[in-house]
């Protein structure tokens, strides 16, 4: 697996997918670098039948030397943003840098891609170049593997898609945005060894957020519940994006505060990027935004005046921001890049 963003929690909800039908090891945490890949496959257990992998980058040529360790069957882009976009001139090189993953997929396998992506046609062209087969999944467009509906039936979510022109429906306990399509993309590579209209309908409900990348605690903070949302794994612009969107449609008749940090490694592009993240912000029913950090300041310059909140410049006016703005049962979303601290914040805070 490799994509700009979506890597880890498409890995887990994969692998633990895969692991409910036949025996599967998957790559600990964010293995996906020059020590965690080797890691990750000399731990591989020989009589498992599926090994899941994530591959990540921050230059040209990297993808390219761990794909041809792992020689995978089968490959997955999930999606192209300037993520690690410091050792990039535009996002066409991001998009080719990815592309490597394609050279090195064994012949005669697959590989998957999200139709929805911008650089879907120019990554479709290179493998079929390669004489792969491509499989595709998609929120919207004619594809393998398609949602057609999502409908709230009590306190879960029925998710229909139409899977190679036959139609079947799971359950699933979220509606967040890029699990859908991290939901598609599994079924999409489970098509490839066995036919998914006869998974259980419940085989992802109840699945775990991978912790930092969405998962909600409820945590009681000076006599009061906060429900914390911890985004705080990292930040990129597609993945604050998203994040942003999934927030805005947690439904509570309670307050609703998000504490954002900067997106790190963006290099030329980070003002212009942490500006686009404002008509998103401003679009939502977010209540207040409040921010840690310099580069993120270029997204609260136009934040709507009513949504605008504090400019924090340590981690301990957090506890007192939680303290004196947060009432019982409200809602508080925490993201940023991993160097920005707000990780390790938000874990202590859970403990």
């Amino acid at each position: 697996i490799t994509g700009s963003c979506g890597k880890t929690s498409l890995k887990e909800l994969l692998g633990n997918t895969l692991n409910k039908i036949s025996k599967t090891t998957i790559s600990p945490k964010s293995y996906n670098n020059k020590y965690g890949v080797p890691l990750s496959l000399f731990n591989i257990n020989q009589n498992d039948d599926y090994g899941v992998f994530e591959i990540g980058m921050d230059k040209k040529g990297e993808i390219e030397s761990l794909s041809k360790i792992i020689k995978p069957d089968v490959g997955i882009i999930t999606n192209i943003s300037y993520a690690h976009a410091k050792n990039f001139k535009n996002i066409k090189q991001i998009a080719m840098a990815k592309s490597e993953i394609i050279n090195n997929i064994t012949a005669n396998g697959t590989l998957v891609l999200n139709a929805d992506d911008n650089f879907f046609g120019l990554h479709k062209k290179i493998a079929e170049k390669k004489k792969l087969k491509v499989l595709t999944f998609s929120t919207t467009k004619k594809s393998n593997v398609r949602l057609k509906y999502i409908k709230k039936e009590k306190n879960k979510f029925k998710i229909s898609i139409i899977v190679n022109n036959k139609n079947k429906f799971f359950y699933t306990s979220c509606n967040f945005q890029n699990f859908i399509k991290n939901l598609l993309a599994t079924i999409t590579i489970i098509s490839i060894f066995k036919d998914p209209t006869k998974l259980n309908k419940n085989i992802f409900y109840n699945f775990n957020f991978p912790k930092g990348r969405g998962d909600i605690s409820k945590i009681r903070f000076n006599k009061k519940n906060i429900y914390l949302v911890d985004e705080s794994y990292n930040s990129n612009p597609l993945s604050l994006k998203s994040a942003i969107e999934n927030f805005n449609l947690i439904k509570t008749n309670n307050k609703k505060y998000m504490i954002l940090g900067d997106m790190l490694e963006l290099g030329k592009h980070s003002k212009n990027l942490h500006r686009q993240i404002t008509p998103i912000i401003n679009s939502t029913t977010i209540n207040k935004v409040h921010i840690f950090g310099n580069h993120i300041k270029e997204t609260y310059r136009n934040i709507n005046p009513s949504k605008k909140g504090l400019i924090l410049k340590e981690s301990s006016q957090i506890n007192d921001l939680i303290k004196n703005k947060l009432n019982n049962n409200d809602y508080l979303m925490i993201k940023g890049s991993n160097s920005t601290g707000l990780n390790k914040f938000t874990n202590q805070l859970k403990k």
